[in-house]
């Protein structure tokens, strides 16, 4: 027995010691950065997946998550994903509000609730979405025609006719559905229904058969309509001036989007395509520098930006860095489609300089009881603060934008791409991309309403290189490549967010990249 302990002991010193040798080897290799994905890869379907989410996008004051009736996250923050089934509660100084694919906003004000009891998506890309009005006062924005929207109240449901605006109102008795424009149409059961439009209002129970509904040809004013209005305007200002970058993506009217062109720019990279930078940092500047990892039952620990546009390039696509210039997002699989993935938990990562570690994605302390469940307890939120100078220097809500950088790439000099769409009604439910890119810029269209047009010059999302062109890097040490995250999620079965680049050098183990820059911490 003892010879057969000091033979596995032995066994184990060897196979460490192996490790460490693979690991320095991995650490000194100056392997070529991985290409983009060739653009047949970029056009096979996307994988299957269960998992839709939408954009906490605002957080004031205290607001709380739950899934049912356990509490997820005792203080909520910008950038959380919201899935099907959880409720946002605020207390007295708290306001939230949620934004959906389609530009769609809930706003949910002080004292209020506001639940998510169906968040899905049809093979062909549609959605469906079953808001609950659970207590309190809330705003709603919806977009009538690309999705089909659900909001209940009690025993009363409401469906918007057109693009719609409109209030509800759970401190009154009875409870109030106010249209401030647009129309609705709400039911109670096969017995009662009712088309609502443009300044009425209509009083009704919240409980099935409480009686008639009444409809005032008026609204009367509420002391956080103006709140909504102040939301309007931060969206617009966010919409009014947008690049041509998005409309290679399946999803261009997405909101995340003109976050990314407010707050950075976009650059065409020969060989590469479209990428994107925040405004107003340098080299130094690290994408993962502020943030959480946030505990989700059936996906595991996703990444909780603390940047104020960190959506889309930390669910989808790929960062980079590059000599003399620092991190680039290339998106990728953003958005539902034929080319699209979705929404994963955590960016991937390509290439990072030298001595770079991203934060260690957690791994939950899990239930010992046996047997297939959902963890019965929340996790707390793991905060990721590199230091305060990640915070600094991108760009203020109203402010100018800082000067651009330009990027040196194989002896050219690159300058941003230009802001050349201008909707003329921006923010929620205005014109959108699609529709100004079609007034603006028809030249891009072609099969009713598709806005990639080969015959024009615009890159993909990953770029337009004819697929023997292979991408190189600017002079100078190339930094070792690493896949962070990559790989799957142990905890969820959900593919790498896109077609993988060549593997990475090898690692300490000799395993497969891990998330989040390793081996979790247990």
């Amino acid at each position: 027995m003892a010879s057969r302990r000091r033979s596995i002991l032995l066994a184990a010193l060897l196979a460490a010691f192996l490790s460490a040798v693979v690991a320095l080897q991995a650490q000194d290799t100056q392997s070529a950065p991985p290409p983009p994905p060739s653009d047949q890869a970029q056009q096979q379907p996307a994988p299957e997946s269960n998992i839709r989410t939408v954009r906490l996008s605002s957080v004031e004051g205290t607001v709380q998550i739950f899934s049912g009736d356990q509490l997820d996250f005792s203080q909520a923050y910008r950038n959380m994903p919201i899935v099907e089934g959880m409720r946002i509660a605020t207390a007295d100084d708290g306001r939230a509000e949620i934004e959906l694919e389609d530009g769609s906003v809930v706003r949910v004000a002080p004292d209020s609730s506001v639940a998510f009891p169906q968040l899905s998506r049809a093979a062909d890309g549609s959605f469906t979405t079953g808001i609950e009005a659970v207590s309190g006062l809330s705003y709603y924005e919806l977009n009538g025609q690309s999705a089909q929207y659900r909001v209940h109240f009690g025993a009363n449901a409401v469906t918007p006719s057109v693009n719609s605006v409109f209030r509800i109102d759970l401190d009154n008795t009875p409870a109030e559905l106010a249209v401030m424009h647009g129309t609705v149409h709400i039911e109670e059961g096969p017995s009662q229904t009712a088309d609502v439009h443009t300044n009425q209002t209509l009083r009704c129970s919240m409980e099935d058969g409480g009686g008639p509904f009444t409809l005032v040809q008026s609204i009367a004013a509420n002391s956080w309509d103006q709140w909504n209005s102040d939301r309007d305007q931060i969206l617009a200002q966010l919409d009014a001036s947008e690049t041509l970058a998005r409309a290679g993506s399946d999803n261009p009217d997405d909101p995340g989007w003109s976050d990314l062109d407010y707050y950075g720019d976009w650059y065409d990279i020969p060989g590469y395509g479209q990428a994107w930078a925040p405004s107003g940092v340098d080299q130094n500047w690290d994408p993962f520098g502020v943030g959480y990892w946030g505990y989700y039952s059936g996906v595991g620990y996703t990444w909780i930006s603390g940047y104020s546009w960190g959506w889309w390039p930390y669910h989808c696509g790929a960062w980079s860095w590059f000599d003399g210039f620092g991190w680039l997002w290339f998106p990728g699989n953003c958005g539902w489609g034929p080319r699209g993935g979705g929404w994963y938990p955590y960016a991937t990562v390509w290439r990072v300089p030298h001595g770079y570690r991203p934060p260690e994605r957690p791994v939950p302390i899990l239930s010992p009881r046996k047997g297939p469940g959902r963890i019965p307890h929340p996790e707390p939120l793991v905060a990721v603060n590199r230091g305060d100078q990640f915070r600094q220097g991108f760009r203020t809500l109203g402010a100018g934008r800082p000067e651009p950088r330009t990027f040196g790439f194989e002896g050219k000099t690159i300058v941003p791409i230009a802001r050349t769409i201008h909707p003329q009604q921006p923010g929620p439910l205005g014109e959108g991309f699609t529709r100004t890119v079609e007034r603006a810029h028809p030249e891009i269209l072609r099969n009713g309403g598709s806005l990639r047009n080969p015959d024009v010059h615009f890159p993909s999302a990953y770029g337009s290189h004819p697929p023997e062109v292979q991408p190189r890097y600017p002079a100078g040490a190339p930094p070792r490549n690493i896949e962070v995250p990559g790989g799957r999620n142990p905890n969820s079965g959900i593919a790498a967010p896109h077609p993988q680049p060549p593997p990475a050098p090898p690692r300490a183990g000799g395993g497969a990249a891990h998330p989040a820059g390793g081996p979790p911490h247990r």
